[in-house]
């Protein structure tokens, strides 16, 4: 049987396991136990942090929530691979037992459904095992299953045979149902569907399975992968995903001789650069639109860099169990030396124009600036929105997913006002209407400017989400990060039709505190945010508000949520700058961020001003600093000027 490794090679990376992770056997060996017994905690699943009974004899589609994805990944069967790792390490025969239980127990319970159209085969979104997405995954659980455990005597032909015959259904189903290749859900189909070409490679339609899963893989690579190199549903958690999705049947390809064309490989290594990019300083991932905020995608390029034999990019990345049961112990431990090198620490700014998404970045801050189309189904209203860290300290930042359960949630974690940006009149910059659909029509970002240089870096980008409603509005964004000072501007330009509401939002870190705020002497805004010290990162961050002349504006601190996981939420405060405007509002605001080694703590801010003339907007800043040293600051469609003296 052919397969990324034989079984003699697993047998031997399970002592190679035990040696490099010993904290993570013990968790397989605590949820493969659990998991004899028929309780299961699901990750991804509004029961995430709960152990679950199915039964002995689980049953396959209890739902103790109202989440469907609850049943959808009960019915991938994860578990399995990690019933066969304990096998492995600790040659107790339970684990094979329970295996061989819950394969028998599904077939019993889950005959292929008989009487829905292609259509609805393709596309139906019921709370059934027999989706093409659960089918592809489950497949390769099953496959791994087997692999780590195919040398137990309980591995009997009775089981074997209705093992291979539903495994052989499963792969049929697959072939015959094909879904859109623009979405992730046709990698993870195909990708199961060359697994099991490749394993049974014996079976009469294998070469026809491989043929047309590879053929299939090539064309999602291509529909799905931008030419900035990012997945086309420009969500960083499904990006760092696909690494997986097209990088194991690649690795499967190449060690069985089916190789993908070198232009697959060179498509492969595109990704790469948009996951390094969405790594927070604090080892944590963007959580953009359906995202969390894991730190596990240093380990995916790590991954990438291995199968690829790219050192450059291994040297981006770091280790993982996964790249111990794909290569092998030597392989392993060849390139466990020759991951995670000092360039990994280079942070420089980087742009993907043609997705849309700005990070801008040095050796103290990181600002990710969202000016990308909504992106699908797993986008969010978050036009304009942008994350910052300074000092290893999350300033502003997202709000994540939370969940994928229809509700007040769902809504609340997608909509306009979770993120850092603006509503018009509480509205979303796109209308909601369900947990996987949005309204027309959708929110256009378009790019003006973006500028960038050793003093700042500086993007201008507009979005015409509210040109929707009976008294139109646009919105304008400007954003500006200093280097040598650091600071953070940002110009909101609102023109529209009537008066209206609006709301500039800015979710802050749960372990923030907003001190106070106050009206200052020339009608602007200011508000002092502390944080717990903790050393070498920022302790406070000071903010400065300027309208347009006759502005009438008030700040408020209310109840925000972040998620950092799935099924997960914590409260945040977020500060809310509110005003009525009547066709035209500009709001200047100004971030100094201060820690005890950031000179910005000596900097008062003289003059901070919205100027408009003849249809040109201009923001006038001066700082002075402790021994008479001054910043001025213009910015205007012209450009950007920072001078000291």
């Amino acid at each position: 049987m052919q397969f990324y490794l034989t079984n003699v090679e697993l047998r031997e990376a399970a002592g190679t396991f035990k040696a490099y992770f010993p904290l993570r056997m013990k968790q397989i060996l605590e949820q493969a136990d659990h998991s004899c017994g028929g309780q299961f905690k699901l990750p991804y699943t509004m029961a995430a942090g709960e152990w679950i009974n199915h039964g002995l004899r689980p049953d396959w589609l209890f739902n103790p929530t109202e989440d469907l994805e609850y049943t959808w990944i009960l019915n991938r069967h994860w578990h399995l691979r990690e019933l066969g790792i304990a096998y492995l390490l600790t040659d107790d025969e339970r684990y094979v037992e329970a295996y061989k239980r819950h394969i028998t127990s599904w077939i019993e319970q889950n005959p292929k459904p008989a009487s829905l159209t292609y259509e609805q085969m393709v596309y139906f979104q019921r709370p059934g095992p027999w989706r093409l997405l659960e089918v592809g995954l489950r497949v390769q659980s099953w496959v791994w299953g087997y692999m780590l455990m195919s040398h137990s005597a309980l591995m009997d032909g009775d089981f074997e045979k209705k093992w291979r015959d539903s495994l052989a259904e499963q792969a049929t189903f697959l072939s015959r149902y094909l879904g859109e290749t623009s979405i992730n859900h046709a990698t993870m189909h195909m990708q199961g569907l060359f697994m099991v070409g490749t394993f049974l490679a014996d079976h009469a339609e294998a070469p026809y399975w491989r043929q047309l899963a590879q053929e299939r893989l090539t064309l999602c690579l291509h529909d799905q992968i931008r030419v900035d190199g990012i997945q086309n549903e420009l969500t960083p958690h499904y990006h760092t995903a696909s690494l997986d999705m097209f990088g194991t049947p690649f690795l499967l390809a190449k060690q069985t001789g089916h190789p993908f064309p070198n232009s697959y490989l060179q498509k492969l290594k595109s990704m790469v650069a948009f996951s390094i990019a969405t790594i927070r300083p604090d080892g944590k991932a963007v959580a953009l639109s359906d995202s969390d905020s894991g730190a596990h995608v240093r380990a995916k390029v790590g991954f990438i860099g291995a199968i690829c034999e790219d050192e450059a990019i291994c040297q981006q990345g770091e280790i993982s169990e996964d790249l111990l049961w794909l290569l092998g112990s030597e392989k392993f431990v060849y390139w466990t030396e020759r991951m995670g090198g000092t360039e990994k620490e280079i942070r420089s700014t980087v742009a993907f124009p043609d997705s849309g998404y700005y990070v801008m970045q040095d050796a103290q801050q990181y600002v990710f600036f969202d000016a990308a189309p909504l992106g699908g189904a797993h986008g969010h209203a978050d036009a304009l929105h942008f994350e910052w860290m300074h000092r290893g300290r999350l300033i502003f930042g997202d709000s994540g997913r939370y969940t994928y359960q229809e509700g007040e949630w769902r809504r609340y974690f997608k909509g306009t006002s979770a993120h850092n940006t603006i509503t018009v009149d509480g509205q979303d910059q796109t209308p909601y209407l369900s947990t996987q659909q949005w309204g027309e029509p959708e929110a256009t970002v378009e790019l003006h400017r973006w500028l960038s240089c050793e003093a700042y870096d500086f993007i201008d980008a507009s979005h015409h989400g509210y040109a929707r409603l009976s008294e139109p509005v646009a919105h304008r964004r400007w954003l500006l990060m200093g280097r040598s000072l650091p600071f953070l501007l940002v110009v909101d330009e609102l023109d529209g039709v009537g008066t209206h509401e609006i709301e500039q939002m800015f979710h802050l870190s749960d372990k923030a505190r907003v001190m106070d705020w106050s009206y200052r002497i020339d009608g602007g805004l200011e508000a002092s945010i502390s944080y717990e010290e903790e050393l070498g990162k920022t302790s406070s961050c000071r903010m400065y508000w300027a309208g347009s002349a006759g502005a009438q504006a008030s700040l408020a601190a209310k109840e925000g949520w972040r998620s950092d996981h799935y099924g997960t939420k914590k409260v945040i405060p977020v500060i809310a700058y509110r005003q009525s405007f009547t066709q035209r509002a500009v709001i200047a605001t100004l971030c100094l961020p201060e820690s005890e080694t950031n000179e910005s703590k000596a900097w008062q801010v003289t003059l901070l001003k919205v100027n408009e003339m003849e249809g040109r907007t201009e923001i006038q800043i001066l700082l002075t600093g402790s021994v008479d040293s001054q910043v001025a600051i213009m910015v205007d469609q012209r450009g950007v000027s920072i001078e000291e003296n």
